[in-house]
């Protein structure tokens, strides 16, 4: 006959083997997928990009180009170099801005502009035209938006101006400006 008290060390025997096991699992560090997504390794890389978006109407509200651009699946970000973005809103002014570099996130919605960035604003109806030089700008295309909390410097016929700050909405036609220090010319009237 068999007595429960010889099975009795076996089973705290196994008993502590799977528990160690369970523990072993659980300290672990989680495997990395074969897949490359751990890495930030670029995925694509287009040589002349050019991008644009177009309206209901089958116009081209704004396009963006770059020397290059590279993917990254990792975060799903691209990275563009000598990157050219003009809007071509209805009815609003042509906005062109230049930059040596920028980063598009979020599919496109977002998009970081750094390095010498020129923001050029051509003339309306009841508006003058308008270039800002900054080093960064955090543009949002398809709300028409661009801004930054870096120093700007803006130029136009009427004067110049620095500030610390600005956001630029082309569909509202405004701009604000941060703690401005401006110079301002009295336009000439003829006679």
């Amino acid at each position: 006959m068999i007595r429960p008290t010889t099975w009795l060390p076996l089973g705290v025997l196994a008993l502590l083997v799977g528990l160690t096991v369970w523990l072993n699992t659980l300290v672990q560090p989680v495997a990395q997928r074969a897949d490359g997504t751990g890495r930030h390794d670029p995925d694509l890389i287009v040589e002349n990009f050019n991008a644009r978006k177009l309206g209901e109407d089958g116009k081209v509200l704004y396009t963006l180009v770059a020397r290059r651009m590279v993917h990254y699946p990792d975060d799903d970000s691209s990275h563009l170099q000598s990157l050219a973005f003009d809007a071509f809103e209805p009815k609003q002014p042509r906005v062109a801005i230049t930059a040596d570099s920028g980063r598009l996130e979020k599919g496109g919605d977002r998009v970081w502009i750094e390095g010498n960035v020129l923001v050029n604003r051509e003339a309306a109806e009841k508006s003058e035209p308008v270039k800002l030089a900054t080093e960064r700008v955090l543009l949002l295309p398809d709300e028409g938006i661009a801004r930054t909390t870096d120093e700007v410097k803006l130029e136009s016929p009427s004067g110049h101006a620095v500030a610390a700050g600005f956001e630029l909405n082309n569909k509202e036609r405004t701009l604000r400006m941060d703690r401005v220090r401006a110079t301002y010319k009295q336009p000439t009237t003829k006679r």
